[in-house]
């Protein structure tokens, strides 16, 4: 299919959201118009009172935002956005509807919609969601419109998937619970965010992951959603279910309840990790602390885990487990870097918990990071919903998390060149049966 010319913009301009409003009721229209005339930062390019009529004026007009009625004669909203999706990619859909079921909303989602409006809809709702997508959508925008006409689209009409990085994938996982193993993983995804370096945060955590509540995020897709369509996967479905922090990093969110984690099979995981590594400089994986298959497949595909320990005897004696189970497996020994979390000198000089170099000389490992023990300024920042590094990062513990962060692009970047061996299928399943007997 060729490519619709793009109107050139002039960037010295203030940037103008086009907006395509498309609902079969005239009155709607008429108000969505309204309330839009009121920002100078929004232009309404067009009406449509079909889904097959705003199909034709999105290819003819080219906008940024589609306002898209849910329920309409002729061609309904999400045959409309799927339709769009394909024909359109650089233009970002809202799902406009009176009802506000879970299902109305994933099969939005599922369908490319970005996000969804429940009627009546208010003005402050109106605009902030507006400039939230139009914000979101612009790296898939950048892509479309820069790319060569003939090679803009992949069969299908689908933007390809990234290939233009190869991210350090870096798992975070603890053999014990309460270890602060989610403080560290979203602290140090935070702050791998340079300008120029995009990183992406996992949850893998499938049954209780708590990335999104750590960093205040919601969303109706989640991880399972891109690892039913692993082996479709493009790079508007991805942008859908990725959420985006106030940092800039992105975050794909572990499933919203137990039992959808069922749905999940293991090794479409890892499969999924390496078709998103050449969109990202950095992959964080933030994992649950059951050894498993999964955990396995986890650790076959990163590049560096760090195992998180804290200074108590049941933590040293598991990672010590860890430690010996990754020699087994023949992982190279850089692979897994220890990170001490709440430490409190006061209490290794009392002789109640386990020093720091008593630890390092029983696991014959040098910590890669020491994070101090301040439960009141980590407490405060996961109720908040923020990350313990956004406020002042001179004191600790966000000082020492922002030099693990450091610490660890300095551990990968001198191997840039090398990729981590992995091993083939066969030694998978054999190192798989060796440790679960089967």
């Amino acid at each position: 299919m060729s490519k619709p010319l793009v109107p050139q913009t002039d960037n010295s301009k203030k940037e103008v959201i086009k907006v395509l409003i498309v609902d079969d009721i005239p009155e709607t229209r008429e108000n969505l118009k309204k309330l839009l005339a009121f920002e100078t930062d929004v232009e309404v390019v067009g009406t449509a009172s079909t889904g097959r009529e705003g199909l034709e004026l999105a290819k003819e007009l080219m906008p940024d935002i589609i306002l898209m009625d849910i329920n309409m004669p002729d061609m309904d909203g999400i045959s409309a956005t799927e339709a769009i999706s394909k024909a359109v990619p650089r233009t970002s859909v809202i799902m406009m509807s009176v009802q506000s079921e879970a299902d109305y909303l994933r099969r939005a989602m599922l369908a490319g919609a970005r996000d969804f409006l429940t009627k009546p809809i208010s003005g402050e709702e109106l605009y902030g969601t507006v400039r939230s997508v139009f914000e979101r959508g612009k790296e898939a925008r950048l892509a479309y419109d820069r790319a060569p006409i003939a090679e803009s689209q992949s069969p299908g009409g689908k933007l390809p998937l990234g290939m233009d990085r190869q991210a350090h994938v870096v798992a975070v996982y603890s053999p014990i619970g309460g270890s602060g193993k989610t403080t560290i993983a979203t602290n140090v995804a935070a702050a791998l965010m340079k300008e120029g370096t995009k990183v992406l945060l996992i949850d893998c955590d499938l049954q209780f992951g708590d990335v999104g509540v750590f960093l205040n995020l919601q969303s109706q897709n989640t991880l399972v959603d891109l690892v039913k369509s692993v082996d479709d996967l493009d790079m508007e479905l991805v942008e859908n279910v990725l959420v985006a922090h106030d940092s800039g990093l992105k975050v794909l969110l572990a499933p919203s309840r137990p039992e959808d984690a069922e749905e999940i099979q293991n090794d479409k995981v890892p499969q999924l990790i390496e078709k998103l590594r050449g969109s990202f400089d950095f992959i964080v994986v933030d994992m649950a602390s059951k050894l498993d298959e999964l955990a396995l497949s986890l650790f076959d595909v990163s590049e560096r885990v760090m195992v998180i320990l804290n200074p108590t005897l049941p933590a040293v004696k598991n990672t010590r487990i860890i430690l010996n189970l990754m020699q087994a497996l023949e992982y190279p020994e850089i692979k897994a870097q220890l990170v001490l979390n709440k430490v409190t000198p006061d209490l290794e000089k009392a002789k109640v918990s386990v020093p720091v170099a008593a630890i390092e000389q029983n696991l014959k490992r040098k910590a890669l990071g020491v994070i101090p023990m301040d439960e009141r300024r980590v407490l405060s920042a996961i109720n908040r919903g923020i990350t313990v590094i956004a406020r002042d990062r001179n004191l600790p513990p966000a000082k020492e998390l922002v030099a693990l962060a450091d610490a660890l692009r300095s551990n990968v970047l001198p191997d840039e060149g090398a990729q981590v061996p992995s091993a083939d299928a066969s030694a998978k399943s054999s190192r798989l049966s060796r440790l679960f007997g089967g």
